[in-house]
């Protein structure tokens, strides 16, 4: 009696081969190199990273754990910040400085945006009608607005020093 196979049975058939013992071999071995790679990898990586580990008081850690929401961190990163200010021989931003700090560069990131507008403008008028004429001094005029409104956002950022910027003549 001769079998044959149509459908779901030849899909079983070709899914239920055996493996040879070539094959058993061949996939145990390469099983063998990905566990010494492992085993070298995180032994080297024992060596690069290290974990520190400390205690504090409850009153050391809630003074911690306060300057880390004023300057919306997290502890660690809290702990982190300020070992990498002790090292440097820097004061660390407060809460308020920090958020004036991203408010300050958020400013920036506008007023040079638009600087770099006004300069593609040039650019395009300049190819587009050769000499700019009156309208060179139309954007000179609001890039020099933008250059003050520059001056006037760096020099908003009190950290007790007042910065002015002189335009050279």
């Amino acid at each position: 009696m001769t079998l044959k196979h149509d459908g779901i049975g030849q899909a079983l058939t070709n899914s239920l081969r055996l493996a040879s013992e070539e094959t058993f071999e061949r996939e145990k071995a390469e099983e063998a190199g990905r566990a010494s790679y492992r085993r070298t990898y995180w032994q080297g990586y024992a060596k690069k990273v290290k974990r520190i580990f400390g205690t504090v008081t409850p009153c050391e850690y809630d003074a911690i754990k306060r300057s880390a929401d004023d300057a919306d961190r997290s502890v660690w990163g809290q702990i982190w910040a300020e070992a990498q200010a002790y090292r440097a021989e820097r004061t660390l931003a407060t809460g308020e400085i920090a958020e004036q700090q991203r408010a300050l560069v958020s400013e920036l990131r506008r007023i040079g945006n638009n600087l770099n507008q006004l300069a593609r403008l040039g650019h395009i008028r300049n190819r587009k009608h050769g000499d700019l004429g009156q309208d060179a001094n139309d954007l000179g005029d609001e890039a020099m607005k933008q250059l003050a409104l520059l001056e006037e956002v760096v020099t908003r950022f009190d950290d007790g020093m007042t910065i002015r910027a002189v335009a050279e003549r």
